[in-house]
């Protein structure tokens, strides 16, 4: 098992609006990381307004690194850098980098895209992965008080993050599950 992990882009919008924040990421354990190119991505997220819709808010990564909940990576060797950029012909920025610096570090990458999935399972890159429903999981099996939550915390990422595991995911029974609960 690795060191750390660290958090593409759709993931981290996943669990910041699930749990409206990620300070549930303290009880999990791990170092947890991400990188330069998912600030770019990132900007935004959405959370539920006044009125109870969804609105666009800022993502507040200043305040998330300071409380030390995610600490920021940046390619730091030729390696890391020539394999982002090899990577990212076949993915977003933000997966490229965290794959391309979960290789070289020994992390794993906490990843619900399916390109980076692949990507990372070839045997020239081994990047051990995770999936958003795998912390939820772990993270529900805490405490029967994080349990309960999941339900809404689901439903939370599936309206706030537009975000649903696919039908062909081994994780799309236990998340439909999980949703029908609440």
């Amino acid at each position: 098992m690795s060191q750390g992990r660290i958090i593409d882009c759709c993931s981290l919008i996943n669990l910041y609006t699930g749990w409206g924040g990620l300070s549930e990421l303290n009880g999990i354990g791990w170092r947890w990381h991400f990188c330069e190119a998912v600030l770019k991505e990132a900007e935004h997220t959405r959370e539920y307004g006044e009125d109870g819709s969804p609105v666009i808010v800022p993502m507040n990564f200043g305040q998330l690194v300071a409380n030390e909940l995610l600490h920021l990576v940046a390619p730091g060797t030729d390696e890391e850098l020539a394999d982002y950029l090899d990577f990212a012909s076949e993915v977003d920025d933000g997966e490229a980098q965290a794959l391309a610096i979960a290789k070289h570090r020994g992390f794993t990458l906490l990843t619900d895209d399916r390109k980076a999935m692949r990507l990372a399972a070839r045997p020239e890159v081994t990047v051990a992965t995770i999936s958003t429903a795998d912390v939820l999981r772990g993270w529900a099996g805490l405490t029967p008080k994080n349990d309960r939550r999941l339900g809404e915390i689901i439903c939370r990422i599936e309206t706030l993050a537009r975000f649903t595991p696919r039908r062909d995911s081994p994780d799309y029974a236990w998340w439909v599950a999980c949703r029908e609960r609440t």
